[in-house]
């Protein structure tokens, strides 16, 4: 694998302060600059509807890795 597909469980309870809201933004920016694909499922989807969330992930994986995608973990 590749490595340029992001899945991420995404919990209310964790962005209940401001600073980690903040955090996720900066990652998710950090992340997108260099191509990344990012997916953020709420936990009832996760819980609630997970066939409609694999769906969603496989579609998105089978696209392919965007051009301006960039390794950064050094491969």
């Amino acid at each position: 694998m590749d490595g340029w597909l992001v899945v991420e469980r995404d919990g209310f309870a964790y962005h209940a302060d401001r600073s980690s809201y903040r955090r996720d933004r900066q990652r998710d920016a950090a992340l997108s600059r260099h191509g990344y694909v990012w997916l953020r499922f709420t936990d009832e989807d996760v819980v609630g509807a997970p066939e409609r969330m694999v769906a969603t992930a496989l579609e998105t994986w089978s696209r392919g890795r965007p051009p301006c995608w960039t390794d950064l973990r050094g491969h």
